[in-house]
């Protein structure tokens, strides 16, 4: 009986949106065909009173939304009746009573197909027509004594059962598909709420944290009194609030990727990361919200030979929650207990999930995988074992089922060993992702660098200084950044603080130049380079000339570590700025007011534009916070305001004054409507406090140093050995490895173009040195000697590298090299790097 109600109401719920429109096509479709069938084509039979009745029957069809609840709970039972009457049976009696004429043969086909667009399922279509026709024939006999087939053909009886099954196969398909969609939205409804109920539950446990910390909430008449707070309660605040955000991102992460999922979309590989199998099984394990407290103690984990993989944190342990959950609903057997257990191995490692539940029928064993397909539990929604699968594939894993039934159920995750090809090739994917710029004055090294880059499938962007990488980087997105020092008209670290300083940078992409990896390159001693990499911005330096390594440590450091790269001293920025809130919800002022509070901010408020502009009016302030949607005065009108400027009288920071958007809109037309009122940036609500405190970081920064000029200072270099002669004989005379990959990078050809510009322009510049020597023009001296140092390195002249650094060293004091003799060893040195190019290319030519 629950299954017929059910039925009932899913063909009453499919035949509901073309009610009304059916009631109205027989309401008055039965009396006008009687005069179609009278006058215009005149019929054996007819029957008015009949016809009335049916349309009568149809009228409650037509009014069926406007019934009272009511009537409404007894119209499927009138429905079926009244459509029994209205369609088999009549079409039926009186095709019968016009003994099978084609007219009525036609009519009658007509109306069991329409049967079938109404109702979906086939069992009811064929019962109702068989039905209908029996009650037509039985009603015929009675009233006339026979039933005659004076007009009826055989080649009637195929189209009919064409017409009926067409009807029945078309309609189910569609059903089919409906229900499909149905299936598909329950599901992922029931999985997103699956997957909110573990981040809602950890931030409300948070939140309860909070107020075990926080002093109980004190009467009016204590309004202007003060609460202390101790320093350790103040940062366990803070970490909870740091956690819970973190949890927030992590589920909406994974709802993402279960969209994703549903939509048969790639899975995200750009947050794959190098990931401790210990550590995320602790993490998971840890973090899992229990049902009851006592549900950990269920768990074992036996993680001793733990391993490293590539993967995403967050949808690992999402991977692990789900076998835990799907475990734990068997907990209730005896001396119930999960095993988590790793296993190292050379090529693919191996994470075991085991249970002492009821197990699983060999059958089942893979069809548990499959989408919407649950297993020994109600309520599921059949997503989440094919998540995991999609997930652990995503990773180049596996992951496969094994048990036996009454005993036990194990899931085997094999993932492949971080130094193994698989994860290699995985790396190659993500870097085909990223893009990197190389900026250097020369050209061998651009490509060298390039060549390296190339070898991880990582696209790469050149340029040859300062000036032109920061145009480059106005107008692209990149994720490293490897800058040389010296170079002509813009050096690298000039170029950098502009960088961070986010000058001329387009605002949607400053944000993430205030935090992307800068590193630099060159062939400066460290006591010079460090202190002007902390100054200006960089990460971090590696010397020259770069090598192979190099490179492939800093795509693992920055690309597949989990450790930031943020350099930016937010606090030291921020500290006794001057923002203003401008939102009419104060929940959200006081929100970003604790945010920026925290970074040293004196913050002003403000409900709407209208306060605001009064607000500016009286004080100056560094920044403008501003809501898009308010009273009186929304945030577009505001901006364009404080632009124009008329309305203030002592205010005149109204130009540069940053103003950043806050929108819940972040559609094109949005976004362009922020711009052409003059603001600087727009930001998503809801905003997290990591995006905000950046913003704020930037632009507050940005006003500060829009005219910083000038290079960091040097501090003084170590003193050269004075047997500096013996030290450079010591170093090879070429570095193969550099010409093997310039070789590599574009043949002989390009090998033996670039040495011969090498040699041509080095000896300009060693002619050169003398005349700077001869007119002591130690800036001249200097120039020159960072030149053949730069080319030297880049080309794989190893042995006047080194000495061409040591002498840069002492002429980026304004001072002359120590040793007497440096001249005629630099001589020399060039002298026998160029006889071992020469030699080399007699070999290629060969």
């Amino acid at each position: 009986m629950q299954k017929l109600k059910q039925k009932v109401a899913d063909i009453i719920e499919h035949a509901e949106p073309n009610l009304s429109l059916i009631g109205l096509f027989g309401t008055l479709g039965y009396p006008v065909y009687y005069l179609i069938w009278t006058y215009l084509y005149p019929q054996p039979y007819e029957n008015l009173g009949f016809r009335i009745f049916c349309a009568c029957l149809s009228m409650p069809w037509l009014l069926y939304r406007e019934l009272p609840k009511r009537l409404k709970e007894l119209f499927p039972v009138y429905f079926f009746l009244s459509l029994f009457i209205v369609m088999p049976y009549f079409f039926s009696f009186m095709m019968l009573k016009n003994e099978w004429s084609l007219v009525w043969a036609m009519s009658f086909m007509a109306g069991t197909f329409l049967l079938t667009l109404i109702i979906f399922d086939w069992v009811i279509i064929l019962t109702m027509t068989g039905a209908g026709f029996m009650a037509a024939f039985a009603t015929v006999f009675l009233l006339d004594g026979s039933v005659s087939f004076a007009y009826f053909v055989p080649e009637y009886i195929p189209i009919f059962l064409f017409s009926i099954a067409g009807g029945i196969i078309a309609n189910h398909k569609r059903q089919l598909a409906h229900q499909s969609r149905i299936s598909l939205m329950r599901s992922l409804s029931g999985s997103i709420a699956h997957e909110m109920r573990n981040p809602l539950s950890s931030i409300t446990n948070a939140i309860s944290t909070v107020q075990s910390i926080i002093p109980d909430k004190p009467a009016s008449s204590r309004e202007k009194e003060k609460f202390d707070l101790s320093y350790s309660g103040l940062i366990n605040i803070h970490e909870v609030i740091d956690e819970s955000l973190l949890t927030i991102k992590r589920g909406n992460k994974i709802i993402d990727s279960l969209l994703a999922t549903l939509q048969d979309g790639v899975m995200d590989i750009n947050n794959f990361r190098k990931l401790s199998a210990k550590q995320i099984i602790q993490t998971a394990v840890a973090t899992y919200g229990y049902n009851d407290i006592n549900d950990r103690t269920f768990i074992v984990e036996n993680t001793d030979e733990t391993f490293d993989f590539l993967g995403d944190k967050d949808l690992f342990i999402y991977v692990l929650f789900n076998l835990i959950k799907n475990a734990l609903h068997y907990k209730s057997r005896p001396d119930f207990r999960i095993e988590i257990a790793t296993k190292r191995d050379s090529l693919y490692n191996r994470i075991r999930v085991r249970d002492n539940g009821p197990g699983i029928s060999p059958g089942k064993r893979e069809i548990i995988f499959e989408r919407f397909y649950t297993f020994g539990k109600s309520g599921g929604n059949g997503l989440g074992l094919s998540f995991c699968r999609r997930v652990i594939e995503s990773f180049g894993g596996s992951i496969v089922c094994n048990s036996e039934e009454g005993h036990w159920t194990e899931f085997v995750i094999s993932l492949p060993a971080y130094a193994s090809k698989p994860a290699r090739d995985l790396k190659k994917e993500i870097l085909k992702q990223k893009k990197i710029l190389i900026v250097d004055d020369q050209i061998s090294n651009r490509l060298l660098l390039a060549r390296y880059a190339s070898e991880w499938d990582c696209p790469s962007d050149l340029a040859e200084n300062g000036a032109q990488a920061l145009e480059m980087i106005s107008k692209t997105r990149y994720d490293l950044i490897l800058m040389d020092f010296e170079m002509p008209s813009l050096d690298g670290d000039h170029a950098v603080a502009r960088l961070r300083a986010a000058l001329n940078i387009e605002p949607s992409l400053a944000p993430h130049y205030m935090q992307v990896p800068v590193v630099g390159i060159t062939a400066l001693p460290p006591c010079d380079a460090l202190p002007r990499a902390a100054r200006c911005g960089m990460n971090e330096v590696i010397s020259k000339p770069v090598k192979k390594r190099d490179i492939n440590r800093l795509f693992e450091q920055h690309f597949f570590s989990e450790t930031s790269s943020a350099t930016t001293d937010r606090n030291t920025i921020l500290m006794g700025s001057r923002i203003l809130l401008v939102d009419d919800n104060e929940t959200s002022r006081k929100f970003m007011s604790m945010i920026m509070q925290r970074y040293g901010c004196a913050i002003g408020q403000a409900e709407n534009g209208k306060v605001a502009l009064d607000l500016l009016e009286k004080e100056d302030y560094d920044l403008i916070l501003m809501d898009m949607e308010m009273p009186v005065m929304n945030g577009v009108e505001t901006a364009m305001a404080i632009r124009k400027g008329d309305c203030f009288r002592r205010f005149g920071n109204f130009r540069s004054v940053p103003i950043i958007a806050l929108t819940g809109n972040t559609g094109k037309e949005s976004i362009e409507q922020v711009k052409k009122a003059g603001m600087n940036q727009h930001l998503g609500k809801p905003v997290f406090r990591d995006d905000l405190v950046a913003a704020a970081t930037m632009w507050i920064k940005n006003t500060a140093n829009a005219e910083e000029n000038g290079h960091p200072a040097h501090i003084d270099a170590p003193s050269l050995s004075e047997n500096f002669r013996e030290a450079v004989e010591r170093e090879k005379i070429l570095d193969h490895s550099i010409i093997s990959s310039l070789k590599e990078i574009g043949g002989d050809e390009l090998l033996v173009s670039l040495i011969g510009a090498y040699r041509s322009d080095s000896e300009k510049i060693v002619e050169e040195l003398d005349r700077a020597l001869e007119t002591g023009d130690i800036r001249q001296f200097d120039q020159l000697m960072h030149t053949l140092k730069g080319s030297s390195g880049s080309i794989g002249a190893n042995r006047l590298f080194v000495l061409s650094r040591h002498l840069n060293e002492f002429s980026h004091r304004g001072e002359w090299p120590e040793a007497a003799d440096w001249q005629s060893v630099l001589k020399n040195t060039f002298g026998i790097t160029i006889d071992a190019m020469d030699a080399m290319l007699k070999t290629l030519r060969r």
